[in-house]
């Protein structure tokens, strides 16, 4: 994760930049030795071999890593070794908002308690608050996917979401105001 506190100038952004393949942990060394503050949100999979298995850390959106950075220090992470380039919207640089960051940190922080699960699409689904358990008081989008309920946080910067398995009665319906 970040070895640094989160920069709060509006100067800074959290941009996000697309890597080369399995080459996100040797970009977060590099990008923490030229002192940028980075974030690659990493889950536990256990992993099968022949002769054994194991629990490793797998980056939670492959070929991705997030950096904040202000304009000027984008040229410095844009020519690390293992950064493609950074990912585009609308013909710029890509901000993800501090409030997602913060809730990616917040899911992979109760992970031992959820399960996380990776999508590309889905459907957009009712506002929900959640009303018990570690996420009380979170918003999100509520979806129906493989049969059971999950808390949605989308990325649509880079076109993915991040689904929280939650209990029925831990949710109730929101409108936004």
């Amino acid at each position: 994760m970040t070895q640094k506190q989160t920069k709060s100038n509006s100067e800074y952004n959290w941009y996000v930049w697309y890597t080369k393949p399995r080459a996100e942990k040797k970009l977060q060394e590099r990008l923490i030795a030229k002192g940028v503050d980075v974030f690659l949100p990493l889950r536990k999979e256990l992993r099968q071999w022949s002769d054994r298995k194991k629990w490793v850390e797998t980056p939670l959106f492959n070929g991705y890593i997030f950096t904040n950075i202000s304009q000027r220090e984008r040229e410095k992470v844009s020519f690390t070794e293992g950064i493609i380039t950074y990912v585009r919207s609308e013909g710029r640089p890509a901000v993800i908002p501090q409030l997602q960051i913060d809730q990616i940190r917040f899911f992979l922080n109760e992970s031992e308690m959820i399960e996380i699960t990776m999508v590309d699409k889905i459907m957009p689904g009712e506002l929900v608050k959640v009303t018990k358990g570690p996420f009380a008081g979170r918003h999100g989008e509520m979806i129906n996917y493989k049969g059971s309920y999950k808390l949605a946080v989308r990325l649509e910067q880079i076109g993915s979401v991040l689904l929280v398995h939650l209990p029925t009665d831990y949710i109730k319906s929101f409108k936004k105001s």
